[in-house]
């Protein structure tokens, strides 16, 4: 036993009939045995009984060999049940390994049903979760399409309202690019909604309407918040006046990244507010006229009255005397009756004078043209008006420069020009002046002209010096009789005869001059010769 556990031979002979412990009990003791209860045990006995075998078969024994033993046969079986063991012991390990096998496939069954049920519920986990995910999905999607079929409804109702909208409206970028346009925008620029994204101002206008749409552009986002000015733009029928409102687009963090713009036409306001302001002004010069008017005439109706009183005084007054004077007192009468010659005949002047204006006022003046010799007519009223002038002492110096010189008009008309002229020059002419009138042809025209060394014109009348009912305020000619409308019928018979009339003054003081610009004739040979002076003659009174 101890032999056979300490080496564990491949095979044991073991004697049935051993002295002390027979074989079947050994052999019953080496299967009780962990060590050696694998080896097989073959019994040699001279016993034949089948009980016998059975009893070595039962104690664990694999074969017997009968005595006296036959070595071919031992060896044979003992080859057989070595090969036998090797067998077994070959097949115990596969056998084992098998198990062993078996216990890890087990095992991994186990772990792989673990994780089988692990992943099921996880996936059942996850499956639950994605069908949650995808059904807030699906109402984020549907939410999403909503809200974008909103915003395209949206964003077709806000192009459909800038669109026909009479303003222009558009959107821009930093860098002046454009982004969004409405119709009337791409209408004044000719161009469609693709050709204009991403151009700017300076492909689409002129450099200086250009840079200065830049420059409202800076001015807006550099003070972040809406700005109005006015901008002209050119249009295919001339510039036009926008009142353009912009303002920043900031994003989410709160930067600008474009400009909004939206720009009316105000054209036609403007061109009415012109309208209206130069109606204004032409209704507050209308008002300040017609009260310049108004008090023109009211002094005029006091210079009237007065003037017209004043021959009257002196008339009834000498009438009053007269009735009284005895036939010796015959000085007195022919001084009374020249009194009231020369008072009748500055009524007449006075009454003829009002009678023009009326005339001329209502288009009522007839005039008789005909050639007329300037020269002539310039010496008539000279004839007539020497008297006055050399009793004031006033010196007049002539000069005709043509005898030439005809016009076509009225020759009583003319005279009454001339005279007018000559009567006012003598009248503001102080004692020891000169009034000097010349007559010269200055091409298509025949050109009067009467200066004198008078008291002169200021600056502030000069302008006003042909207006009717017109006389300066200076304290030195309110004393003068008269009713200021010689001049004013001077330029209405002047402009009735195609000519002009102006006046020129350096100032008071310094004398005036009156120029009359009248149309020549053609020339035309004539037989008779004229009542005037030789061509070139001077001469003074």
């Amino acid at each position: 036993m101890e032999r056979a556990e300490l080496i564990s031979p491949d095979l044991i002979l073991l004697d049935v009939l051993m002295p002390g412990m027979g074989g079947f009990e050994t052999c019953r003791r080496l299967k009780a045995s962990e060590s050696t209860k694998g080896i097989p045990v073959v019994f040699m006995t001279a016993l034949g009984e089948t009980a016998q075998k059975v009893a070595g078969f039962e104690a664990g024994g694999v074969d017997y060999v009968v005595k006296p033993l036959e070595i071919d046969e031992v060896l044979a079986r003992i080859k057989t049940h070595l090969a036998l063991s090797a067998m077994r012991a070959e097949l115990e390990a596969q056998n084992v390994q098998l198990r062993q096998e078996i216990e890890k496939r087990k095992r991994l069954e186990a772990e792989l049903r673990c994780a089988h049920d692990m992943l099921e519920r996880r996936v059942a986990e996850r499956t639950s979760e994605l069908a949650a995910a995808n059904g807030l999905l699906k109402q984020e999607i549907g939410e999403r399409k909503r809200a974008e079929e909103t915003l395209r409804e949206s964003q077709g109702l806000l192009q459909a309202i800038i669109d026909n909208s009479t303003a222009m409206v558009y959107v821009k970028d930093l860098q002046g690019r454009y982004l969004l346009s409405n119709r009337r925008f791409r209408q004044l620029c000719h161009a469609t909604v693709e050709s204009i994204v991403g151009r700017t101002d300076h492909e689409l206008f002129p450099p200086e309407q250009a840079e200065s749409f830049r420059s409202f552009d800076r001015r807006v986002l550099e003070a972040q918040q809406p700005l109005e000015a006015e901008e002209v733009v050119p249009q295919d029928d001339g510039m036009h006046t926008y009142i353009s409102v912009k303002c920043p687009l900031f994003d989410a963090e709160g930067m600008p990244y474009a400009v909004c713009a939206i720009s009316t036409d105000i054209t036609e306001r403007k061109r009415a507010e012109e309208e209206r302001e130069r109606l204004l002004a032409s209704e507050q010069a209308a008002r300040s006229k017609a009260e310049t008017a108004d008090r023109l005439k009211d002094e005029f109706l006091c210079t009237l009255s007065h003037e017209l009183r004043t021959p009257l005084t002196s008339i009834l007054g000498w009438a009053h005397i007269l009735l009284r004077a005895t036939k010796s007192d015959a000085a007195t009468v022919e001084r009374g009756l020249r009194v009231i010659e020369r008072n009748g005949m500055a009524e007449l002047g006075l009454i003829e004078a009002l009678l023009d204006v009326s005339a001329i006022l209502c288009g009522k003046v007839d005039l008789k043209p005909q050639p007329v010799s300037l020269a002539e007519v310039i010496q008539a009223v000279l004839d007539t008006v020497a008297p006055a002038a050399e009793a004031k002492g006033v010196c007049i110096s002539l000069s005709l420069s043509s005898k030439t010189s005809r016009v076509w008009g009225d020759r009583g008309r003319l005279e009454q020009i001339v005279n007018n002229l000559l009567s006012n020059a003598i009248k503001f002419t102080p004692s020891g002046g000169r009034v000097d009138v010349s007559l010269e042809e200055v091409g298509a025209t025949s050109q009067l002209r009467i200066s004198d060394t008078g008291e002169g014109i200021s600056a502030d009348f000069l302008p006003h010096v042909f207006e009717k009912f017109r006389q300066a305020n200076s304290s030195t000619t309110r004393w003068r009789r008269g009713l200021g409308l010689g001049l004013s019928i001077v330029r209405d018979l002047v402009i009735m005869h195609g000519g002009e009339v102006r006046a020129e003054s350096a100032g008071e003081g310094r004398g005036a001059v009156f120029i009359v610009d009248l149309p020549l004739m053609p020339v035309v040979e004539e037989t008779a010769a004229p009542r005037s002076t030789d061509a070139g003659e001077a001469r003074s009174v």
